[in-house]
């Protein structure tokens, strides 16, 4: 899972261990309140016709990316204690750094337009108070700058873009517990508005993201059992449910499907893509160790995905209807919440 805590510096050699924590007491919850004589779930047993993932294809063509071969995906790689961000090619060429001062940063996201990223930094802010606040610049690394001129009072972290670039929307902390909520941030002003479905003040939630039509607002519940799609003061639907974790989900370009990485076992999440007409999921990941963060290609044929196949966390992408054409995008000492640009 994604969360502010993971990215202090201090701490980043136990977030995953805190993760795997965090899952296998949520495993344990459910266990109890479940019948012990229920089936298991059925995608949690290995395919016996799966076998170990194909070795990575390095042609770009062999592996279906001569289509996105000009788009560039954003993630953060630690140097030492801190994170920077960087972009790449969707086939592993020309790695870029766009940030290099001292302190962290993660939450990558690009705008609709490919022309900006925002993400979250460190500021000092009420009263002298560190905290997570979103930072802007253009898709070269220049013109960097606060999203807001206010100094920030909690902590605000995955920011995501609206479609026409006006806003972003994310979540805000208020405390140091798990009182997280989502909001939106108009970018002209510098205002923030909590958001939420009718009836409601604020939802909680994370991992929020706008529809390709700009009309509603994906999020996934805060423990991670299910995602919702709702429309600002209107109606709420929930796309996916599960009794194991979910830990992100993306909508394609196209709106049409759900990719998302969710626990099969207490430790061991795995890719799916949902379609949302049909409502059925298919498995595109078969590796007893982490595949998280799928993000999409701008044209939905591939998902990008955070792997330690390798031995160490890299961004991987795989055909989006098959798992097939499996390829390792970075090879950087630990990369983290890859994002495909739109």
């Amino acid at each position: 899972m994604r969360c502010l805590l993971c990215r202090i510096p201090a701490l980043r050699r136990l977030r995953r261990e805190l993760a795997r924590i965090f899952a296998l007491t949520l495993v344990a919850l459910l266990a109890g309140c479940d019948d012990a004589t229920a089936p298991a779930d059925p995608s949690a047993v290995a395919d016996p016709a799966a076998v170990a993932d194909p070795a990575p294809v390095v042609d770009p063509a062999a592996a279906g990316l001569a289509t996105v071969g000009s788009s560039r995906i954003a993630f953060m790689s630690y140097t030492g204690e801190e994170s920077d961000i960087y972009t790449i090619g969707p086939y592993g060429s020309g790695l870029t750094r766009l940030t290099s001062w001292a302190g962290s940063e993660w939450d990558p996201t690009w705008s609709y337009d490919h022309k900006r990223l925002a993400m979250v930094r460190w500021r000092a802010g009420v009263n002298n108070v560190m905290h997570g606040d979103i930072f802007i610049m253009n898709a070269d690394g220049s013109n960097k700058h606060w999203a807001r001129s206010a100094l920030p009072a909690y902590d605000f972290f995955e920011p995501s873009w609206s479609p026409d670039g006006k806003r972003l929307v994310v979540t805000v902390r208020l405390d140091n517990s798990s009182n997280a909520f989502l909001a939106t941030l108009e970018l002209s002003t510098g205002n923030l508005a909590w958001v939420g479905p009718a009836g409601t003040v604020a939802v909680r939630g994370r991992h929020a993201s706008y529809d390709p039509t700009g009309t509603s607002i994906i999020y996934l519940e805060y423990l991670g059992g299910a995602v919702h799609r709702f429309v600002p003061g209107g109606t709420d639907v929930i796309l996916l449910k599960s009794d194991w974790q979910i830990r992100d989900a993306t909508l394609s370009p196209d709106g049409k499907r759900l990719a998302y990485s969710r626990l099969v076992t207490s430790t061991n999440p795995e890719i799916f893509v949902l379609d949302l007409a049909t409502k059925t999921s298919k498995r595109l990941t078969f590796y007893a160790g982490d595949d998280i963060g799928a993000t999409w290609s701008p044209d939905g044929t591939r998902v990008a995905f955070l792997s330690n196949r390798s031995g160490r966390y890299q961004v991987w992408s795989m055909n989006a209807a098959t798992g097939g054409s499996l390829t390792q995008v970075t090879k950087v000492d630990d990369a983290a919440e890859p994002v495909w640009w739109h």
